[in-house]
C-alpha cells in the first residue's frame, strides 16, 4: 500500500490544514501495470484471444483511463495513510484540489477541530439592557383581552379599518383565465389584519355590503406561490357582510367572566404576568451577552462544516414543512449566524465545565427523571429505563450542567445595565461619526446626499 509523501504542509487557519502529497512514482507504474493485466484478462481485441491482449497492446487503446484509475486508487490510499502519519483527525471530507497527473502530485484541504482554550470567564464586566414593560404593554394586555372576548354584529355603512368583512373573491389572470388560489367563498377578513393584499384591502374600505369591486394589480413578487408572483390580475369582490366589533366594558363583570375576583385582581394578575415575563426576558438578554462577551474575550473560529450542519439542523428544526430543497438551501444561510452562536456557546459550557470541574450530581439527575416521570405519568423506574434505552440520559445530564455552569457564570461576573443616557450619547456619538464620515467625503459625496 503507497504511503505517499507530504511535499508541503500548511495551517490556513486553525480549523484548515492544507497538505500537498506526491504519489511515489514507484507506486504509480506498479498499480498501472496491475491494473493493465488485470483488464488484459477480460478484455479481448481483434487480432487477440480474450485473455491473450499483451498488456502493452492494451495500454495503446485504454492507457489514459487506466492511469486515471490507477491514479484515483493511490490517491485514496496515500490520503489515509498520509492523516493517519501526520495524525490528523479531519471532521468532514477533505476537499482534494491541484491535481497534477503529470507530476503525481495534489492538494488536500482538510478540517480539523481548532484547539480552543477558554481561559477568561470570570470578573468579566457585562453590559445588557434591562427589561420593563411600559403602561403601554399593560394597556395592550387590556385590549386584547377585551378584542378576544369581544362581538361581532353586522351594521349597516360603509367599511372602515378593524371592521369584519364576509367576502366572495374571483380572480382572473392577463389571458381571462381563472386563477383557481384566489377563488372563496364566505372568507371573513378583517380590514388592516393582512389577510389579503394591501391594494385589496385599500379597495373594500368605504363600500357597503351587496356591493362589488374590481380591481387589478400585480402579484407582489415575494408572493409564496413563485409561479404567480408578478402575474397580472384583474380580482372581482363582493362583500356580503360588514360587521363590527364591540367590546365589553372594562368593570367588575368583565373581570369575573375572565374568572377573577373583580377588576383590580385581574389588572394585579396581569401586572404579576408582565413583571415575570419582564424577569424571564432580562435574564435571557443577560445571558445573551455574556456568552457574547465571553467568546469576544476568548475568540475563536470553527470549521465551515460544523457551522453548515448546525445551520442545516435549525432549518430542518424550524420548518419541517418546507418541501422545497431550494428554499431550505436558502434558509440554511439565514440560520448560519445562529449556528456558529449556538455551537460556540456550547463550546465555552463544555470549556469552563471541564475547568471547575462542573458535573451532574445523582440527585440531580435523579430529580429530572422523577419530573419527567411526573409529566409523562409514569413510574420512576420506568421513565428511568425509557430514558437509558433512548440515550436521553446523557441530555438530562448535557441540561444539568449548561444551567449549572450558567448559575457559575452570572456568579462570577458583574452585571452592568446600560442607562438610557448612556444609550442617546451612543446615538449622537454615532451620528458624530456618521457627520465627520460624510465631510471627509468631499464634495462629490455632498452632491449624491443633496440628491
Amino acid at each position: 500500500m503507497s504511503s505517499g509523501k507530504v511535499i508541503k504542509k500548511e495551517k490556513k487557519k486553525e480549523w484548515l490544514v492544507s497538505l500537498t502529497i506526491e504519489i511515489p512514482k514507484l507506486d504509480f507504474n506498479k498499480k498501472v501495470d496491475e491494473l493493465a493485466r488485470k483488464y488484459a484478462k477480460s478484455i479481448q481485441l481483434p487480432g487477440f484471444r480474450k485473455g491473450k491482449v499483451p498488456p502493452s497492446i492494451l495500454m495503446k487503446k485504454y492507457g489514459d483511463s487506466i492511469k486515471d484509475e490507477a491514479f484515483n486508487e493511490l490517491l485514496d490510499q496515500t490520503y489515509r495513510n498520509v492523516l493517519s502519519e501526520e495524525k490528523i483527525n479531519p471532521i468532514a471530507v477533505g476537499n482534494i484540489t491541484d491535481i497534477d497527473m503529470e507530476s503525481l502530485k495534489y492538494t488536500a484541504e482538510i478540517e480539523v477541530m481548532p484547539e480552543i482554550k477558554i481561559e477568561k470567564y470570570k470578573d468579566l464586566e457585562i453590559e445588557y439592557k434591562p427589561f420593563e414593560y411600559t403602561d403601554e404593554y399593560f394597556d395592550s394586555e387590556i385590549e386584547y383581552l377585551r378584542k378576544s372576548n369581544g362581538e361581532f354584529v353586522p351594521v349597516d355603512r360603509a367599511a372602515a379599518e378593524g371592521d369584519l368583512l364576509v367576502i366572495d373573491m374571483h380572480a382572473k389572470d392577463a389571458a381571462g383565465k381563472e386563477m383557481e388560489e384566489f377563488a372563496t367563498e364566505n372568507f371573513a377578513i378583517t380590514l388592516g389584519d393582512g389577510y389579503i393584499f394591501k391594494e385589496l384591502e385599500n379597495a373594500l374600505l368605504g363600500n357597503k355590503a351587496g356591493s362589488t369591486v374590481e380591481i387589478e394589480m400585480e402579484i407582489p413578487k415575494d408572493y409564496k406561490n413563485e409561479k404567480l408572483a408578478g402575474k397580472h390580475a384583474k380580482f372581482t369582490i363582493t362583500v356580503k357582510e360588514i360587521k363590527t366589533l364591540l367590546l365589553p366594558n372594562l368593570d367588575d363583570d368583565f373581570a369575573k367572566d375572565m374568572g377573577y375576583k373583580d377588576l383590580e385582581d385581574l389588572k394585579k394578575s396581569i401586572k404579576e404576568n408582565l413583571e415575570n415575563r419582564a424577569k424571564e426576558e432580562e435574564k435571557t438578554e443577560k445571558e445573551n451577552q455574556l456568552f457574547r462577551k465571553i467568546t469576544e474575550e476568548n475568540p475563536f473560529e470553527l470549521p465551515q462544516s460544523l457551522i453548515k450542519e448546525e445551520a442545516g439542523y435549525l432549518t430542518k428544526y424550524f420548518h419541517k414543512r418546507e418541501k422545497d430543497q431550494s428554499k431550505l438551501a436558502e434558509l440554511q444561510k439565514l440560520y448560519l449566524p445562529m449556528a456558529e452562536m449556538y455551537l460556540k456557546n456550547d463550546i465555552v459550557i463544555d470549556q469552563v465545565a471541564k475547568n471547575e470541574k462542573i458535573e451532574p450530581t445523582e440527585e440531580e439527575i435523579d430529580k429530572e427523571i422523577k419530573n419527567y416521570a411526573e409529566k409523562m405519568k409514569m413510574k420512576t423506574e420506568k421513565a428511568k429505563e425509557t430514558l437509558e434505552k433512548d440515550g436521553s440520559i446523557d441530555s438530562i445530564k448535557s441540561k444539568i450542567v449548561r444551567q449549572k455552569v450558567v448559575d457559575f457564570l452570572f456568579e462570577n461576573n458583574k452585571f452592568v445595565p446600560i442607562k438610557e443616557e448612556k444609550t442617546a450619547e451612543k446615538k449622537k456619538t454615532d451620528k458624530e461619526k456618521s457627520k465627520k464620515s460624510e465631510d471627509k467625503g468631499g464634495e462629490v459625496k455632498k452632491e449624491e446626499k443633496d440628491v
